[in-house]
């Protein structure tokens, strides 16, 4: 949904192209000085895969790195120990920020490219730290690192500890197939542990005697695939077993631990199917005879993009990065702002993060046709071709964060976009989805 707001200001959007015209170029220059360092880093942590919160040689490679590079770094920010905060500050100013994730996924090693998301937030907070170093430019740049994005949402965490406060916008880049986009939603998700509880018995001498936990999954499952002819096309509904190892034939299996997951095109959504769900599995539950435990691990809410940051991010990449204009580019699909669709597919808690100040997430293609948290995208993750487009894109995520310190026409039209798109979306929340009001009612910066 693009808000009103946002595509009444959007001509705000196109102030902000003069105000980096003489500084493009000495910002690109300084993220191509450091490229053999931002490939290795890159290397490093698409070789080395860690699961979320488990991120430790990323953790080090990113700060070493960073430090070398003249950023005030805190390691194990915000009492997460795979965390870290990069910044660097000159004058006053407003604050932008840049995310870089850098968990991967169980046994596809880095499938959804976060080797590159690391890369590019790096790459773009030393394009930003260039233009107040040396350029004039007044204010801050924070890196913030986001551990378990995949899992158990680092950046919720990071929100809940006051991470973001002091900022006034967060921009991050995704990889894909064959796809440029600025502005990009993602799906509200939410995701527990279930496990069913019975007795085990002899399944020959006395299976009347025991309770199928795994009759509890399995009711539930076939439940839900009933259900699944009510649910709208934006809807999801995820399932797997694990910890089965110890289940034989003859045995009545005695408990069944699992993982389901919901999504939906809005909080609101993604709370009435969760809501049924829990009327199925409390339902097998009762049907066979099993106990059920629920215990829910994420809530990641949808994301809803700045139109204004996403319109600056297209003018500059069209002005300075066009990819029709490389051959080796001119064949993938750019989407303006006004143009996409606004369906959503994926989820992240980079969505928290919208509720609580501007951001956006961009796309870039890696090329190949293997899908993200697929073996084959791994691969493509880890060309030199895609490092290339993660640094290009990191230089066009750059301008647009000067364009939030330079432009303060520009930086009051994000805000109140913002302020009026949390309004908007608000409308229809019911009263016990967190801390709505708290990001509801967020204030800008006055600087």
């Amino acid at each position: 949904m693009k808000s009103a707001t946002g595509l009444l200001l959007s001509a705000s959007a196109l102030l902000g192209a003069s105000c980096v015209n003489g500084l493009a170029e000495e910002v690109f220059a300084a993220i191509d000085k450091q490229d053999d360092g931002l490939r290795t880093v890159n290397k490093e942590i698409w070789e080395n895969p860690e699961l979320g919160y488990k991120e430790v040689h990323a953790h080090k490679i990113l700060t070493d790195f960073l430090e070398e590079q003249g950023f005030n770094v805190t390691r194990s920010a915000y009492n997460l120990s795979t965390a870290f905060r990069a910044e660097y500050s000159s004058g006053e100013g407003r604050a932008v920020s840049f995310n870089s994730e850098f968990d991967a996924l169980p046994g596809i090693g880095h499938s959804c490219g976060h080797n590159l998301i690391a890369t590019i937030g790096v790459a773009s907070a030393i394009g930003v730290k260039e233009a107040l170093e040396n350029q004039g430019v007044s204010g801050k740049v924070v890196l913030i690192g986001t551990p378990a994005e995949e899992s158990m949402g680092g950046k919720v965490k990071l929100l809940e500890a006051g991470a973001y406060d002091d900022l006034d916008c967060s921009l991050m880049a995704h990889p894909g197939n064959d796809l440029y986009a600025s502005y990009g939603r993602t799906l509200a998700s939410w995701r527990a542990n279930v496990t069913w509880s019975g007795e085990a018995s002899h399944a020959a001498a006395a299976p009347w005697l025991g309770r199928n936990a795994l009759d509890g999954f399995v009711s539930a499952y076939s439940s839900t695939g009933l259900y699944r002819q009510q649910l709208m096309s934006t809807d999801r509904i995820h399932h797997v077993i694990q910890g089965t190892s110890d289940m034989v034939a003859n045995i009545i299996p005695d408990f069944v631990d699992t993982v389901w997951g919901v999504r939906g095109k809005s909080r609101p959504r993604a709370e009435q199917v969760r809501e049924q769900l829990f009327r199925i599995l409390y339902a097998s539950s009762n049907a066979t005879n099993t106990s059920i435990e629920i215990t829910p691990f994420q809530d990641y809410w949808d994301q809803n993009p700045s139109f204004q940051l996403a319109q600056a991010y297209y003018n500059l990449q069209k002005e300075y990065l066009d990819p029709s204009e490389d051959s080796e580019t001119a064949n993938f699909t750019i989407t303006a702002p006004e143009d996409d669709d606004g369906e959503a597919s994926a989820s992240s808690d980079q969505g928290n993060v919208s509720w609580f100040l501007p951001v956006i997430q961009v796309s870039f293609p890696v090329g190949g046709t293997a899908p993200v948290h697929n073996a084959g995208f791994r691969e493509l993750a880890g060309t030199d071709f895609a490092h290339e487009q993660a640094i290009k894109t990191a230089k066009a995520l750059a301008l647009t964060g000067i364009q939030v310190l330079q432009n303060e026409t520009f930086a009051e039209a994000m805000w109140t976009e913002w302020e009026a798109m949390i309004k908007e979306i608000s409308v229809g929340l019911s009263e016990n989805m967190g801390n709505s009001t708290r990001n509801s009612t967020r204030k800008r910066h006055v600087h």
